[in-house]
């Protein structure tokens, strides 16, 4: 089985597209930094995190691919045949050697290279700063009209969870106090930071269960 392709959304670069991968080059994601010059005095201001956290710029990624001069298509062939499938497109981009993550951009075909023999094509994609788990994750816990004190681990990149509960539940958050519905709830305060965060959960008036949904994002 050939580990070192590329899945395009539902596409693989190999076994649906027969191109076999050369090289990956996925930069860092660049911070977006803002420094105000101090006229007459030293060094800068940093506003970088002025907003409450710092931001980052998308990630120009590179992938190349070679073609086997024995491929069942001609190179004219196969150039139409990825460009149709991936040209322009957005989805997810899942690396075989890193299947649990995924990076989220748009893939631009970026050059065509026949040299003898050697038959490259090259996708670049912006992608969003952040790569994903491939699957969200999925945090519950048993509440009653006692203080349950829980901690809920994410990754790098801040995340308003999905919060459902089968009874009505207080939830203390940051110094917080929250009261949530049975059903479905999103409260905007309630921000999932990089590590761990701290709950004290409580059900009112009975047992039941909160469960916090939420797609973590690393850097």
């Amino acid at each position: 089985m050939i580990e070192t392709g590329i899945y395009f959304g539902d596409i693989h670069s190999y076994y649906d597209l027969n191109l076999v991968l050369s090289s990956v080059t996925i930069p860092p994601a660049t911070p977006k930094t803002n420094y105000i010059d101090i006229p007459g005095g030293d060094g800068s201001i940093d506003l970088t995190e002025a907003h409450g956290e710092i931001k980052y710029k998308n990630r120009e990624c590179t992938f190349v691919f070679t073609v086997s001069p024995d491929d069942d298509l001609t190179f004219e062939e196969r150039k139409m045949k990825v460009s149709t499938a991936l040209n322009g497109v957005r989805c997810k981009i899942i690396l075989d050697k890193d299947p649990n993550w995924y990076y989220n951009g748009r893939c631009t075909i970026n050059e065509y290279k026949q040299d003898k023999n050697l038959l490259q094509i090259t996708i670049t994609a912006t992608a969003e700063p952040y790569k994903y788990k491939l699957g969200e994750t999925v945090a519950t816990f048993a509440v009653s009209e006692s203080t349950l004190l829980a901690t809920i681990k994410n990754e790098r990149k801040t995340v308003v969870p999905v919060i459902e509960c089968d009874i009505d539940v207080q939830v203390i958050f940051e110094a917080s106090v929250f009261q949530l519905n049975t059903g479905r709830n999103r409260i905007l305060e309630i921000n999932l930071k990089p590590g761990e965060n701290k709950f004290q959960l409580m059900g009112i008036g009975g047992e039941g269960t909160i469960r916090f949904t939420f797609q973590e994002g690393a850097l």
